[in-house]
């Protein structure tokens, strides 16, 4: 992730009011996790399962803080009940940003097996659980995908996730 699309994820995300950043390290998104860490602006939480940081994020949205959890597409896969807690039975507002490993064009290394389990199942599951993504390819869609994402996802009141990919994350 080059710096431009950092500063512009945390200078989007500090527009928001959103101070509390929910992370579990990965690859792709090292980077702004560790500029989000460095900054005192934001809180930063590293969580050891995706089910604790999706479910840290609930609680923290419940009472009334504004949070994103980062996290990549496998973490995503991996959090699903959890995120079908949120979503489909509490209708809990949580932002998610996730690299999206297993799009066309991804050149990370991983296997073209996972890369492809990735991209098969990623997009659909977020539709069976009735949970609204957007894919955002562009760095010039960043900012307005993150204000739209944000709001929506407060007004609906249920999660939505932000799956990164293109020239936004390699």
């Amino acid at each position: 992730m080059e710096q431009e699309t950092i500063d512009k994820i945390i200078d989007t995300l500090k527009s928001e009011g959103i101070h509390l950043v929910v992370t579990l390290p990965e690859e792709p998104t090292s980077p702004l996790t560790e500029t989000i860490r460095r900054d005192p602006y934001f809180t930063s939480l590293t969580v050891a399962s995706e089910s604790n940081g999706i479910s840290l994020c609930a609680g923290a949205s419940l009472g009334g803080r504004r949070c994103i959890f980062v996290t990549g597409i496998a973490g995503l896969l991996v959090g699903t009940w959890s995120l079908a807690q949120m979503g489909v039975l509490y209708g809990i507002p949580v932002l998610i940003m996730a690299s999206y490993r297993g799009d066309i064009g991804d050149r990370s290394g991983v296997s073209g097996a996972q890369l492809f389990m990735f991209q098969q199942l990623g997009e659909p599951i977020l539709t069976t659980l009735r949970i609204p993504y957007r894919v955002i390819k562009k760095k010039g869609d960043l900012e307005r995908e993150i204000r739209d994402s944000h709001f929506a996802c407060r007004e609906y009141g249920t999660p939505l996730v932000l799956l990164l990919t293109g020239e936004v994350l390699w």
